[in-house]
């Protein structure tokens, strides 16, 4: 078992489609204690979808096969690096207090985009200050999902959202 801390969300992009990722920091065992790795990013998989949005801080503890793989681009320096596969019993350890938003359910396509629109939107200034690629097509799944999903169920019904999306509307 391991133990890490949520930092942030992202996504990885293939030639097909873009796959939505997560970035834990202070890897280690869960047992001892023992720092495995200053960060690590996962596939943001059902187990950690199940949990709802994450906040900065959460502590989450998992399990998952340790394998290799080899890091950089043909052609270029490589090297040998290990990573965490197939995470399971994902489960939060350590709760941190604030607002939390539904998240697009990833078994329909459409989900699967609207959960990439949301983490264009949700990290928007990383993407904007590395020159990363915000696609409009994605961030406006997301806001059908929102339309769909959240604003038609009052209890569901975040003000922060609103106010997010208002001053993101406001920007285009």
């Amino acid at each position: 078992m391991f133990i890490g801390r949520f930092e942030r969300v992202g996504y990885k992009k293939s030639y097909r489609y873009c796959r939505p990722t997560l970035l834990l920091t202070h890897v280690a065992l869960a047992e001892t204690g023992e720092l495995i790795t200053d960060h690590l990013w996962l596939n943001y998989t059902k187990g950690f979808l199940d949990l709802g949005e994450l906040l900065t801080g959460d502590l989450l503890r998992f399990n998952g096969r340790v394998a290799s793989y080899v890091k950089g681009y043909f052609g270029t320096s490589q090297k040998l690096d290990y990573k965490v596969e197939r995470p399971s019993q994902v489960a939060l350890q350590a709760k941190i207090e604030g607002p939390r938003r539904l998240l697009p359910d990833t078994v329909t396509k459409f989900g699967r985009q609207a959960l990439i629109g949301y983490i264009m939107e949700r990290e928007r200034a990383f993407y904007e200050a590395s020159c990363r690629p915000i696609d409009p097509y994605y961030i406006e799944q997301y806001r059908v999902w929102l339309t769909n999903h959240v604003m038609k169920n009052a209890q569901n019904y975040d003000i922060v959202l609103q106010k997010q999306l208002t001053g993101a509307s406001k920007k285009h």
